[in-house]
Order: structure tokens, then sequence, then C-alpha cells
């Protein structure tokens, strides 16, 4: 049937613009008018169940999807149609909408005309512009360059790894399924012969085979489906991608390295041979005849990402099921065996990453997360930026299940592992991790234990330079190193440092001087990372935590660690980074060091977050405003101090701080140096400063103008659509109060120091504030009328006359608050705070009061 609502050319265009739009029925009549009624000419391609055509809109392009014969295969429609409502990722076609229209035709049947009912089926898609797979798989000698191939590779595998993850089998995955856009980005497509397996289903029968030639995995023939078809066929075509052809189970790895060899060039051969040998391993594997023995999408994933070999996963996986029985455990460690087991595989090796810390040990989040994700154990099917969040509702989920104690401490969260935990984590571990003990209170003539030759992760709780030399360096498969402690009476050798960096090829996170009391000790004044360190060409992590200790990187450092991703050298530490460039560090997300003076930050597009969450704008070459235009991968809290150094609202707009989506609080704030300009210009800097829409924190402080923005006071769209808090500090022009009127979903409104003498007239409009707090506001006499949302009214170090009236029954400003349930009143100014301004001490005892008592962005 026609679908009802009216859905024209343009809003196709619109839903295909706007990645997050749902898939919606679509009219016949549209469907028709885009393919010019399915003109021959608009056929882009065909198959068993169906003919493609080109859907051409205003500014872009759709494929539309006809099915055939619509009775026949009436089945694999539903079945296209539920997976792909279900399914949105950058390696899956995206799917736009369908159409089952059903209409009463005259046709002639023996001679005469009858009435019948004519189906038809479509579906619609994003246009995938460079065709299927097919056509790109050569030899090596010709064809795509190794790095296309890899990115398909390891794209088609994300793909099915996350519809496996949704439980859907594809059961037909060959290169004709597989989409290219114009960057070469793979795209499953075609599902008709899917299956959509129920949570816990892992295995569905048929008696209808359907599928390619040549991708059946050997069990299709018994009618069997599971999730290991998918890899058989995946390994099929990573060996045509490789090779432009079929290998079998007798061909090997050094075969195809040997047919790459040739081609590729140096700087990378070695990194990209290495590449082909481990594409070809996984290859082999997934082409296992026992189902078994194929790996799963994680560890597919994990092993392109060097980060796990496929040999480590069958012989670990083989270990570790036949290792335990909860039925020969004692009743609660067996509980807590089978429930780990419930738990993802992702969350299984990034808590078991954990055991390598000792008992008790206070583990800080933050730190632990960015571990989890440099070692690789936290692969999704979202984006790279989005794994931090990732892990976080991970680690929640650990706490959520009584696998970790969560404690506080400063504005940092850590967390201990119960010693039962410990030692579950120690028995399912193996020789991935492992940790040596050899602290103080341990220590005796030196540690005498052995280290797992294959061990991957390894700490050692305390720094001792020969059991480095003699025990570690020597572990050719070393993924971590953390040296936990170097204690006050230990000296740091330079010949050993050097030693782990030429060594240690393979490191991704380095770790020295993490200690319980997060303060840890470095003896010397000075240390000195040595030049071999760039030859750790996989190094994500880097971390050298000291106090009152000068760290010297070598300048040649950021030319060679390309995949470099966190650079820590701890909040809290009061030493100094010297002779240190970050320009080619284009991955970079994470620098944490109070001390470390950055020019030129803005070339690190990658970041996640600046050195301690803010910037200050400084009338020097490197420390622009103009800095921060690309940083658009910004998340959680941003400051920007000194902006009375922005001259324009052009200077302000370059910034593009609307485009940092991501960013949930920020402070503006305007400094009081001398060299500030006038009211009308700060003005345009805040206009040209507007926020992201989805932003939930906003702090503006020492604004002087008594202009308001127009994005604040609801003029135009654009400012933060649902903000949560707002916090105005310092305004020093009198006035009234902005209207906010932009700011409908507010939730907590904080006045402070403001000269204004009214409160917003708008603000009962309000209908989702909750707090409301005022401090500091000498001049304000009297209130409007409230939202009857409010729920806690506080005034503090205001006029003695205001602060009374709010409190006197029957006076007007008692009257507009008497419906709030909590009120708080804090210390009336004193006359001599009421006939002057406050004097500079007490406004910066104020000041400090201001940022105990309220969370501050700056954390």
């Amino acid at each position: 049937m026609e679908c009802r609502s009216i859905i024209t050319p343009r809003d196709l265009e619109s839903m295909l613009c706007d990645e997050t739009a749902e898939p919606k029925p679509l009219p016949l009549s549209l469907l028709k008018e885009i393919t010019n009624d399915f003109s021959p000419e608009q056929k882009i391609g065909s198959g068993g169940f169906a003919v493609v055509y080109k859907g051409i809109l205003e500014n872009s392009s759709v494929a539309v999807k006809r099915m055939l014969n619509t009775y026949e295969y009436e089945k694999e429609y539903v079945r296209e149609v539920e997976c792909l409502m279900m399914v949105k990722h950058k390696n899956v076609v995206r799917f736009l909408g369908y159409c089952a229209d059903t209409q009463g035709s005259m046709l002639k049947y023996e001679g005469k005309l009858v009435l019948a009912d004519v189906r038809q089926r479509l579906l619609c898609f994003e246009f995938v512009p460079k065709g299927s797979l097919r056509k790109y798989i050569t030899g090596t000698s010709c064809g795509l360059h190794w790095t296309d191939r890899y990115q398909i590779i390891i794209g088609i595998s994300q793909g099915l790894h996350y519809l496996h993850q949704n439980n859907i089998v594809h059961s037909d995955l060959k290169p004709e399924n597989i989409l290219l856009d114009d960057n070469l980005v793979p795209k499953i497509t075609d599902f008709g012969l899917s299956r959509c397996f129920r949570p816990m289903q892992s295995q569905t029968f048929t008696v209808n085979i359907r599928g390619t030639p040549g991708y059946f995995a050997p069990e299709c023939w018994n009618g069997e489906i599971t999730h290991r078809l998918d890899i058989y066929c995946l390994g099929i075509i990573i060996t045509e991608v490789l090779t432009g052809q079929r290998l079998s189970l007798n061909d090997n790895a050094d075969k195809v390295v040997e047919s790459w060899s040739a081609i590729l060039e140096k700087p990378q051969q070695d990194v990209q041979l290495e590449q082909v040998r481990v594409c070809a391993e996984i290859a082999m594997k997934c082409m296992e005849i026992n189902p078994a023995r194929r790996p799963d999408t994680q560890h597919i994933i994990s092993a392109l990402d060097g980060r796990e070999t496929i040999n480590g996963y069958i012989e670990n996986s083989m270990i570790t099921s036949q290792q335990f029985n909860p039925e020969v455990l004692n009743d609660t460690m067996g509980a807590l065996w089978l429930r780990y087991q419930q738990l993802n595989p992702d969350l299984q090796r990034s808590f078991k990453y954990c055991s390598i810390f000792p008992k008790r040990s206070k583990l800080r989040r933050d730190v632990l997360v960015r571990l989890w994700v440099a070692q690789g154990f936290i692969k999704t099917s979202c984006a790279t930026e989005d794994m931090e969040d990732i892990a976080e509702s991970y680690f929640q989920e650990l706490v959520s299940c009584s696998f970790l104690q969560q404690g506080g401490e400063w504005h940092d969260t850590w967390f201990t592992i119960p010693d039962l935990l410990h030692d579950l984590l120690d028995k399912i571990s193996g020789t991935d991790c492992f940790r040596i003990e050899n602290a103080r209170s341990q220590r005796g003539e030196g540690w005498k234990g052995d280290v797992p030759q294959d061990v991957c992760h390894l700490l050692v709780e305390r720094y001792d330079g020969e059991l480095i030399t003699k025990k570690i360096l020597g572990l050719e498969n070393l993924h971590t190193l953390i040296i936990y402690v170097v204690e006050r009476d230990t000296s740091v050798e330079a010949k050993v440092m050097e030693s782990i960096c030429k060594r240690l090829r393979k490191l991704r996170v380095l770790a020295v001087a993490f200690s319980r009391e997060h303060l840890p000790i470095l003896r010397p004044k000075k240390f000195l990372v040595p030049e071999s360190i760039r030859q750790l060409k996989d190094l994500c992590y880097l971390a050298f935590r000291t106090f009152e200790c000068t760290v010297i990187l070598p300048s040649t450092l950021t030319n060679k660690l390309h995949q470099m991703q966190l650079l820590d050298f701890g909040n809290h530490s009061n030493g100094q980074i010297w002779e240190f460039t970050l320009d080619n560090l284009m991955n970079l997300r994470y620098i944490i060091c109070e001390n470390l003076d950055c020019p030129n930050i803005g070339r690190l597009i990658s970041l996640q977050a600046l050195p301690s969450s803010r910037f200050t704008v400084r009338n020097e070459h490197g420390y622009e405003i103009k800095q921060l235009k690309d940083l658009n991968k910004l998340r959680g809290s941003l400051t920007i101090y000194g902006l009375e150094n922005v001259k324009s609202k052009e200077e302000a707009v370059v910034a593009n701080i609307g485009a940092k989506d991501r960013l949930k609080e920020l402070k503006l704030e305007w400094g009081d140096d001398g060299t500030r300009c006038s009211s009308e210009v700060e003005a345009e800097v805040l206009e040209g400063l507007r926020p992201p829409v989805g932003l939930e924190e906003l702090i503006i402080s020492g604004y002087k103008s008594s202009r308001n923005p127009d994005w604040m006071v609801g003029k135009q769209n654009g400012g933060p659509e649902n903000l949560q808090k707002l916090v105005l500090f310092g305004w020093s022009q009198p006035g009234s109060c902005p209207e906010l009127e932009a700011f409908v979903q507010l939730r907590v409104l904080w006045l402070g120091h403001c000269r204004w003498d009214t409160l917003p007239a708008s603000i009962e409009h309000l209908t989702s504030l909750k707090e409301l707090e005022i401090e500091g506001c000498l001049n304000i006499r009297s209130l409007p009328t409230l939202p009857r949302s409010l729920e806690k009214f506080s005034v503090a170090y205001c006029s003695g006359e205001f602060t009374k009236s709010c409190q006197t029954v029957r006076h007007p400003n008692w009257q507009k608050i008497k419906h709030i349930p909590d009120q708080r009143f804090e210390d009336p100014a004193s006359s001599e705070e009421n006939s002057s301004e406050i004097v500079p001490q007490k406004k910066r005892r104020k000041k400090r009061r201001l940022a105990r008592n309220h969370k501050s962005v700056n954390q």
C-alpha cells in the first residue's frame, strides 16, 4: 500500500545527510520518480533476487533495490529488512528505507483481463560510488596499494564484528557483497540470506542451502549456520585481497610475504610485510575445516592491530577452557568464574589485565582506562575517539557487578580488586600477564623467580636494574612494561633504559614510577630519556611520573613515534619537561602534565583533552586563540583563559568552539591585566565564542560588557540547546541580568559577584530550573516571579536588606520563594560593602570559596 506520509526527494536527501535518521517506509511514487520509473539507463546492478537502480536526488544519489519474484522471495525480503533495521555502522551500507506496496491491477490472463494483486518490494540505500570489491581484486603486481588493501581488510572485519555483536549472521559474505566508497571504505551489503539470532542462540539449521559456490564453509553441507560460517568466508576474501586469488590451507604466510617483498618500498617495508604476514595467518586460521578452531571477529581485529597473535588466541583459549572446572573449585570461586564467563570478551580481557597489579593496589581509573585503550583490549565498532567512553561504561559494569571496590581521592576515582577476585584473575590470566613482586618489604637477596618467556604484559613492583637486564630484556613478546615505583634510594641507570628501548621493540606501553601514593620518586634531579626510544615504533603510551625532577626528552622523539596516543608526566608533578616538540605526534590524544608549555598545540588535531584541560590565550606566536580551530575532538572539560587578549569577533570565530560537540563543560574567562579591550569588543568576542549545541555546563567569568550575545538571549539559533548549569561570575557592568531565553532546559543557575540590580524577568519560564544561587550580587533588591520547579534557593554575601526581605513573612520577596522547600541564607554583606566595591582582598577570598564549593571545569 502506498505510504500515507508525504516524503519528497528533498526529504530523502535530508535523511541521507543526517546520520542519526532512522529508516522509514517510503512511497512507491517517490522511488519511481528518482529512478525515472525504473529506467534501464538507471540500472547499476542485478543478482538472483533483485535489480539495483541509481536514484537521482538534487545534490546526491541513492541506490534502490527492486525485488524480482516478490512471491517467491518474500521471506528473503522480510529477513533483509529485519536485519537492516538493526544495523548502523560505517562498514555496513546505510539503509534509508523500504517500500512494501501491493496494488490491484488489471492483467491479461488466458486472453481475458483479470484483477490481480501486484506486489512491489523495494529497499533504499546510500549510493556507494566505486562499486563492489570484486572489481579491485588483483594480484600483488597491480591494482590497489598495500595500505588500501590493509584498510579494506580491517574495515570488512570491523563491519562483520559489528554484525556478530548484534547477533546477525550474514551467510553470503563475498567480494560482490562488499561495496567501496570514494575513500575505499568497505561496506557490507545484501542481507537477503542473513539470519538474526536470538540473544542466547548460537546456531540454526536449514535444508534449503543457498549461497555462493566457493564461499561455502564445509559445515554448510550439513545445513548448519553459525557465526563461524562468516569467518570462513572472511578468510577467503582476505586471501583474495592479499593475492588476487584464493589460497588453500596448504599455502603458508611466507609465500604471501615473499610475493609482496619485492613490491613494497622502504621506509615502511618492514612494518607492511609484518601486516601482510598477520593477514595471511588470520586467513589461514579463518579457513580451518573445524569451525571451533576459527577465531572470532574480536581476536581478528586485535591481531590486525598487531596487539594479539592469532596463534596466541588459539592456544590460550584452549588452555583456559581446560584449566577451569567450576565443580572442582570452591563454591565462591566457582560462582565468580561463572560470572566472569558471562562478561563480554572485551571486558574479560580488560579485567584480566588488572591481574598484573599487586593485591590491594589502588588503581586510578583514568590511568587504567587509557592503558586498556592503548593495549587494544577495548575494541568496538565505534569510531576511535569513542573508545574511552566505551571503556568507562565497562568500568561501571565491573563496579555494578561488585568485581571492583570503588573509592575516591581528591577529584580522582580509584578502585581496588577484592582479594578473592584477584586470586581468580591470577588463575585465568595464564602467561599473558605477570607481575614481579619485589617491593622493599619483600626484598631479600633479590627476586629469584622466573618470568614466562611468552609474557605480554609485565609489572615490576620496584625498579631493579639488574633484574631488568637479566630477566626482562629477552622477552620478545612484551607489549607492556610498568615499573611501579622507583624508590628514593634507587638510581635509574641510563644504560638500562637504553637497553629497554633497543631490545623490547614491541612495547606499546612503557610506564615508569607509578606508585600507590601517586607521588613516585625519581632520584636524579634530571632524567634523560634515551634517544633510542624512537625505535619503539608501536609505542602508544609513555609515562614518566616524577616528583621535583626534570625529564629531558630527546628532540627527535616525535619524528618516529607516530603511534603515540598518550604522554603522561603526572598531574601532581612539580617536574619540568624540556627539549620537547609535539609537531609530528598527529595521533596524540592526551598530554598529562601540569607544567608543560605547549606552543602551536593546534597541530595536534587528535587531542581529546588539553594539558590540565585548559588553554591560555597570550599575545605570543603559538598561543593565539586560533590554535583551537582544528581541535574538534576535545571532550569533557575545556577552560579558556586570557580572553582579554582576543581583539575581535573574527579572531573568536576562528577558534570554532561550536564545532567541539564532545565538550560537556566550558569555561570562558577574562582576566584583568590592564590589556583589556573595550566593552563593545568584548561583546563581539563573546558572540563569536558560541558554545557547542550539546554543552551541559557553561561558566563565563570576568565579562564586562552590558550587551549579551544573541545565542544566550534566544535571538538566534546555535547556542547550547540542553544546557543544564550556567554560572555567571564577576560580570562588572550594571543593569539587568541576561534574559537567558535560549536555555529552556536549565536546571542550575549560579550568579556570583555581578553588578546587576535585577534578575531576568523571563526566569519564570525556565520551567526545568531546580537550583538558583545568588552570591555577592550587592545591587539586587527584589526578585521577579520564580518558576514553580525550583527546589533550592540560596543567597550569600548579598545586601543585608535583600537577605532580610527574603526571610520576612509576607514581604514580596518572601512571597516569591515561599514555595521553595530548600532555602539557605548566609553571611549578609556589611554596610561598608553595601556602600562601595568589595575590596580586592575580599574578592579574592570569595573567589577561593567559590572554587571550593562549586565544581570547576578545570578538573
